[in-house]
């Protein structure tokens, strides 16, 4: 693909991403992201079918985004690398969604549309998470033994979707009810207690 139609893709889901955002999906026109974009509406349905698709695109390039920060290319990790890792991972994301309110909003209005019975929105969701599934599984089953888990009652997956969900909690409430440092100061009990306890750092 040339520079110029990767730049108008470009700006078409930049316009978008501000429009999910701030407005939501349902709330968000194509008119919005046309004029957003600086572009006529035959611009936009070249590349993308309807507004769903452009959606699914900003808001899967959001999620890619993030598991390239907590799990960059060619990473390899031991179980003595873990407490680290996972410390400095979690705190880094913090810090940048804490500076990122755009995103942070495109996966609540996400979650709210999935909660309100949009069963579209709850396929999507369920996608994404089968997404991270994929390549978060794999990352804990190379740095803890099965063996590890399993004596403490805990599955691989359930570790991941304990991670997800205290992570997407604090992030969820930054600059609401906790400030920044608050939320890496409760990211860090959290890692110290859980992954502590099982490597035998806690």
């Amino acid at each position: 693909m040339s520079e110029e139609p990767r730049e108008l893709q470009k700006s078409i889901l930049r316009a978008a991403r501000e429009g999910f955002a701030v407005k939501g999906f349902y709330g968000t026109s194509m008119e919005f992201i046309t004029r957003g974009a600086g572009v006529s509406k035959g611009a936009v349905y070249w590349y993308y079918p309807g507004k769903w698709e452009i959606y699914k695109a900003v808001l899967s390039e959001e999620a890619e985004k993030i598991k390239r920060i907590v799990i960059p290319p060619g990473l390899h990790l031991t179980l003595a690398d873990a407490l680290d890792f996972f410390l400095v991972r979690g705190e880094g994301l913090i810090d940048i969604l804490a500076e990122d309110r755009l995103c942070r909003l495109l996966f609540i209005h996400l979650q709210l549309e999935a909660m309100r019975g949009r069963e579209e929105m709850a396929e999507f969701v369920a996608s994404l998470h089968e997404s991270i599934t994929e390549d978060v599984i794999p990352l804990l089953e190379r740095i803890f033994p099965e063996n590890i888990l399993s004596c403490r009652g805990l599955t691989h997956k359930n570790l991941m979707n304990m991670f997800i969900s205290i992570l997407y909690g604090i992030i969820l409430n930054i600059d609401l009810t906790i400030t920044r440092d608050e939320a890496k100061k409760n990211w860090r009990f959290f890692i110290q207690n859980v992954i502590g306890g099982i490597t035998g750092e806690a």
